[in-house]
């Protein structure tokens, strides 16, 4: 099973959040998708997932700048959808635009952190966010 899935466009941000997630010393397992179209596909067992045992991730991680489908179109495919309607969903973006943020709660997001501008301050917030998601919390038990 997968801990956390993350889906981000930007190579470099991509590379900043696999550094620092290998840095929690922690036991996580995830995955980093790089199109809202590839994630939508892999929580829904559709495309090029199709007839491969995907499960579902612990935490959705989504950036909401993607190129193709956005964050927002992301969240709203999988609320609409039975079987991950229930996935927790932080969105992840360097956006602080009121606007932003409040498309991605009417699309169903849990909570929308932004982006720290240091690498230390991601790692910190990394961990508080498996604290929090990971550890704390508790999910329902979707398929």
């Amino acid at each position: 099973m997968v801990d956390v899935l993350y889906v981000e466009d930007n190579a470099n941000d991509a590379d900043i959040f696999n550094r620092l997630m290998r840095k929690l010393n922690r036991p996580i397992s995830f995955t980093i998708l790089t199109t809202g179209s590839e994630a939508v596909e892999y929580l829904t067992g559709q495309g090029r997932y199709e007839n491969q045992p995907t499960a579902l991730p612990k935490l959705l991680l989504l950036d909401l700048n993607l190129t193709g489908l956005s964050g927002v179109e992301v969240m709203e495919h999988i609320r609409s959808n039975e079987r991950t309607r229930f996935i927790p969903i932080v969105a992840f973006s360097t956006s602080d635009s009121p606007t932003d943020i409040r498309s991605a709660y009417e699309a169903g997001v849990n909570a929308y952190v932004v982006k720290p501008g240091s690498y230390p301050a991601t790692g910190l917030l990394l961990s508080r966010l498996y604290d929090f998601w990971l550890q704390d919390n508790t999910r329902t038990h979707y398929r």
